[in-house]
């Protein structure tokens, strides 16, 4: 059976919550059918200005092989290749059967918000059935799944690699609590690994960069792939001390671990996935070659800080300059006064925060929400439900990163990169304008990630008649 696919262009959604601002456009993704090894998938994202890409209805399997070996292998990687897009197939199929999570997982041109408020409205916590997982719109159930021993880690523990309803998730990302907590010391500021001492160090080196990414832009450029994915790449680099001849490596080979988060809950087609992990491998490696006389968790550590920042970072900056740039007054407000953008920038992580569902899995037998839940569960959080959560305590602040895994060692940082890039925006280019339809990435639920940003330096001018 061969599935119809859907427009590939890109439509836009409407807002992601009550107030007015436009949602960003999402890529259509067809709907999957049924595995086909010899499928091609072509590459992803589509260069600035061309048409968003539909998804093809298969995945590749691996090449031909060479020998009795070499076919074992080939062998047992198309079978990992099937089981990752069976996955997907399921939760696209969760979506037709109405399943307010599954429709989140298919991340397509539908309004986000409104299938965490039909989560919400079905109490505190919500069973997919489909999906055999449990999802919470609710503050307090979040705050104790951050909190509660019992949930701990984003997949299965001890789970064979072939086996994981996700065989393609990141190695880098994932942790459990107790690494987690042993590895974010050695990643705060004036620590073993970052050289600077103090938050507004990172952000001055962080705005140094952004006015030298943005002099080498042209007039009209891309804010996602050209500013804001570049960033943090060359900043990393400079405080892990990374000897000045890997800092172009690093900063080439970061950008491409961007698939890493979406990853960890919605299967990436064959082809990303596979590019996504020797990426990851490729920074990993780097960090171990220059950072090995700091030890294992020093490089683990780096490699997690690193790809657990990059690609938040660029998702957090993109969406506050499209909400600032949406609001009446809201950018000319900030030229006026860049010091506004910390304000900007933490506005949008209460109201549109960069990572969206947060998953976790119960390790022990334990209650949620008065829900017996047994030990293998999965719980996801709707990070952004949360946040608008009416029974929420006046004043609560907002959940932000998650702290307990990846984020513990890398929320500070992504936070002083974007500010600092906003700001630098917003100094050095205070006629900043949309240079076309800014188009989100296929299969993005946690991140709703920007594919392209077109934008120009200047205002329009019409011409002289």
């Amino acid at each position: 059976m061969t599935a119809e696919p859907l427009p590939a262009e890109a439509v836009p959604a409407k807002p992601l919550s009550a107030e007015a601002v436009p949602a960003k456009p999402l890529s259509a993704e067809p709907i999957p059918a049924q595995p086909s090894p010899g499928a091609h998938r072509p590459a992803e994202p589509p260069a600035p200005g061309a048409p968003a890409p539909a998804e093809p209805s298969a995945e590749p399997a691996a090449p031909a092989p060479a020998g009795p070996a070499a076919r074992d292998v080939a062998l047992a990687e198309a079978r990992v290749a099937r089981r990752n897009q069976l996955t997907r197939a399921a939760q696209w199929f969760a979506g037709i059967e109405d399943d307010p999570y599954g429709l989140l997982l298919r991340a397509g041109r539908d309004d986000p918000a409104v299938h965490e408020e039909r989560v919400r409205a079905q109490g505190p916590l919500h069973r997919s059935a489909p999906l055999d997982t449990w999802v919470t719109a609710h503050r307090a159930v979040a705050e104790q799944v951050f909190t509660d021993p019992a949930f701990d880690g984003t997949g299965p523990d001890g789970t064979p690699v072939g086996r994981d309803d996700l065989p393609y998730r990141s190695d880098l990302l994932a942790l459990d609590r107790a690494t987690a907590a042993r590895l974010a010391p050695l990643t705060a500021f004036g620590g073993p690994l970052l050289w600077a001492q103090e938050e507004d160090c990172v952000a001055q080196r962080a705005a140094t960069y952004a006015r030298r990414l943005l002099e080498g832009c042209g007039e009209y450029f891309d804010l996602a792939e050209d500013f804001a994915r570049r960033l943090a790449g060359p900043v990393l680099a400079e405080q892990l001390s990374l000897p000045d001849a890997a800092h172009e490596e690093f900063a080439r080979v970061l950008p491409d671990c961007r698939h890493a988060l979406d990853g960890l809950v919605c299967p990436q087609p064959y082809a990303t996935a596979r590019a996504t992990r020797a990426a990851e491998a490729a920074v990993t490696g780097l960090l171990a070659r220059h950072l090995s006389d700091a030890g294992e968790d020093a490089v683990r550590a780096a490699g997690v800080l690193a790809v657990g920042a990059a690609e938040p970072t660029a998702v957090l900056l993109v969406e506050t300059v499209r909400r600032l740039r949406a609001r009446p007054g809201a950018w000319e407000r900030l030229t006026a006064d860049p010091a506004l953008a910390a304000d900007a920038v933490r506005d949008t992580l209460r109201t549109a925060p960069p990572v969206r569902l947060e998953t976790r899995i119960t390790r022990t037998a334990t209650t949620l929400a008065g829900t017996p839940l047994p030990a293998g569960s999965r719980v996801v959080v709707l990070v952004p439900a949360a946040h608008r959560d009416p029974a929420a305590p006046a004043g609560a602040s907002p959940l932000g990163f998650a702290p307990d895994l990846h984020f513990a060692l890398s929320a500070t940082l992504i936070t002083v990169l974007a500010t600092a890039a906003l700001r630098t925006l917003a100094e050095t280019l205070p006629h900043l304008r949309e240079a076309g339809e800014p188009v989100t990435r296929p299969r993005s639920p946690v991140l709703l990630a920007p594919a392209r940003f077109p934008v120009a330096k200047r205002e329009s001018t019409p011409c002289a008649s």
